[in-house]
């Protein structure tokens, strides 16, 4: 691939000669952003391109179904012009033979291929939490509960909880399938860089989850909230028994159940930069990770910060954006994640993403809220003129 099949997304020309980082997701405008922000020449490879994506990354090209050919291509010619590296992005979860491709052509910035293979497997990775000590779920993937009430099915391969549904729907697991018995408690995260051998937690998130017909998809983050002391030390505790045993290095989160006794309960490790980034962009985590996956030593402690959040916004029904309706949510800062042409959304896909920030949890939650419902006309005119 030479350099002009890169779309020239007219960067300066002493841009280029800055350090050059790529980034590769299903979604990676967070990480593109991040990567600016820290002085990189961005290359983005992602599904969508939306006009943030672009603006951040000098070149930016699209990437359906984690396509080999186009991401060994695009990491040649990285290594050839002298870039770090690569960091993966969302996604890889379910192509972790192209992971570990990927990591011949160009060095990845993160946690080795061997370390996704564990955590992503339920044969490996909740073993391997009952033999450390640490609370989670019953799971099992040999076979079925025999009672499929309170059970439910969770498919390693995947991410974003779209893939989580009652166990009754599911004869066998396959693959990186699990049954799992679902438990009562507030959906958590804890966000952390890790070099190899510690962590350090940057904070922790309140999940936002919850859709009609998937009820456990994720839909944006908000945090960092504060949490007790106990469960501070419990999530620390495990943080600093899973870097070690799973070889992670750079970005990750922790996901939990925060009962209503102040118990844990484990869910699932995501070894790369998660849908959280950007609610930590005032303690560079970027640059953290690149520190932790370069060998560099991590601070000592995170750097406090207001609570911010970000909530996809995903369409009722059919869509159809236009130029218009684009440049309308264009004009609001709080909005992010636009395509970056006029097209059609189907339903259940995401239209853009809002953030917003406050003194606290309850306050952002409730700015989130006013900003969703104020858009909701507008894509309810936008339903109206795309045609059966």
């Amino acid at each position: 691939m030479t350099p002009s099949h890169w779309p020239a997304s007219c960067a300066p020309a002493e841009a280029m000669a800055r350090p050059t980082l790529l980034v590769a997701g299903l979604s990676v405008r967070q990480l593109a952003q991040a990567s600016a922000r820290e002085g990189f020449t961005t290359l983005a490879l992602d599904a969508f391109g939306d006009r943030d994506t672009r603006h951040a990354a000098p070149r930016w090209r699209a990437w359906h179904r984690f396509d080999a050919g186009d991401l060994l291509d695009a990491l040649h010619e990285a290594a050839a012009s002298g870039a770090l590296g690569w960091i993966a992005g969302s996604g890889f979860e379910a192509h972790l033979d192209l992971l570990a491709a990927g990591a011949l052509r160009l060095p990845l910035l993160g946690t080795p291929v061997d370390g996704w293979r564990l955590v992503r497997d339920p044969r490996r990775f909740f073993p391997l939490l009952q033999a450390l000590g640490l609370p989670h779920p019953p799971t099992r993937w040999d076979q079925p509960p025999a009672d499929h009430q309170d059970w439910l099915f969770k498919d390693g391969a995947a991410c974003g909880g779209w893939h989580v549904r009652p166990a009754r729907d599911v004869e066998a697991p396959g693959g990186l399938g699990c049954w799992q018995r679902r438990l009562d408690g507030v959906p958590m995260s804890a966000a952390f860089v890790a070099d190899g051998c510690r962590a350090l937690c940057l904070g922790f998130n309140e999940q936002l989850v919850g859709l009609p017909d998937a009820p456990y998809a994720w839909r944006g983050a908000i945090g960092p909230v504060p949490v007790p002391s106990d469960v501070a030390a419990q999530i620390d505790t495990a943080l600093q028994q899973l870097i070690p045993a799973c070889g992670l290095r750079g970005l990750g989160s922790l996901d939990f159940l925060l009962g209503a006794d102040g118990g844990v309960s484990l869910l699932e490790l995501n070894p790369r930069p998660g849908g959280t980034l950007q609610l930590y962009a005032p303690q560079s985590p970027l640059r953290l990770h690149l520190r932790a996956c370069l060998g560099a030593p991590l601070p000592t402690q995170p750097v406090s910060q207001t609570v911010s959040g970000l909530e996809v916004l995903y369409a009722p029904r059919r869509l159809r954006l236009q130029a218009a309706e684009l440049q309308r949510l264009a004009r609001r800062a709080w909005v992010h994640d636009l395509p970056d042409a006029p097209v059609d959304v189907a339903a259940r896909e995401p239209v853009c993403s809002l953030s917003a920030t406050a003194p606290d949890a309850e306050a952002v939650r409730a700015l989130l809220r006013r900003r969703h419902d104020e858009l909701t006309p507008l894509l309810e005119n936008c339903a109206h003129e795309l045609p059966c």
